[in-house]
């Protein structure tokens, strides 16, 4: 474990330290709004919404929350959603697309922090009150079950790239979930590992889960990669 927290600390680091190389052409921001909010007297929260293709402001829409990696600033939180997020599967979602609060990674990310994005997309946006999906890269992979582990009624599912329960224990209300462990054939050993690690833990306690292999990626997945291809398996196991 402390090898696996030493590379969290160097992807992490790496997120933050490459920025300048996460460029996103700008006709892939087209559309995404960004939205602040305090939490506290003195903390704000900030996330990007991207709405559904033909938005009807009278319709409930499932949402799905797209995790980035390294301290999800701006930068990276574009890049990733460029990479990871934007995805046709999603189409019909409110996708939210929180930044990392005070420059923190979204794996820092306590229970009422998360309670109160919750509470202000509710208060926000038109959503349902369950079947929300969770993606989360890297650090945004860990904080994906943090979600999951505070409010467990709300998602139906959980795709990483990669991620793992962290410190989280298996919970009796993700029994009707899917996950979907993807991971680059390049990526860290002990990310390879954590997608095991969690498979094994979880497998006869959720719906599905599998690992997933994404060829010729490591840990940052370069825009040319199809990632539909990591979002079919979920939609396509055990409808």
């Amino acid at each position: 474990m402390k090898k696996l927290t030493y590379c969290i600390i160097l992807i992490c680091l790496s997120f933050s330290s490459y920025g300048q190389k996460f460029e996103v052409p700008d006709s892939i921001l087209n559309g995404v709004e960004s939205r602040q909010f305090k939490y506290t007297y003195t903390a704000k929260f900030n996330y990007k919404i991207v709405y559904p293709i033909n938005y009807d402001s009278l319709t409930s829409y499932k949402v799905f929350i797209g995790l980035s990696g390294g301290n999800a600033n701006e930068k990276i939180v574009n890049y990733c959603y460029y990479t990871l997020f934007d995805s046709k599967y999603f189409e019909n979602y409110i996708t939210i697309l929180p930044l990392g609060p005070s420059g923190r990674p979204l794996s820092e990310m306590d229970s009422y922090e998360i309670d109160q994005l919750i509470a202000d997309i509710k208060k926000n946006l038109k959503v349902t009150n369950d079947n929300w999906i969770l993606a989360g890269t890297s650090m945004g992979g860990l904080a994906a079950y943090n979600f999951a582990s505070a409010r467990p009624e709300l998602f139906e599912g959980i795709i990483t790239f990669p991620g793992g329960l962290g410190t989280n224990k298996v919970s009796e209300q993700w029994e009707n979930y899917k996950i979907v462990l993807a991971g680059g054939e390049l990526d860290e050993a002990d990310w390879i590992s954590l997608n095991n690690s969690t498979k094994s833990e979880l497998e006869g306690h959720v719906k599905s889960i599998e690992v997933f292999t994404i060829e010729g990626q490591g840990h940052i997945i370069s825009p040319d990669y199809d990632i539909d291809k990591v979002y079919s398996k979920y939609f396509t196991t055990n409808k």
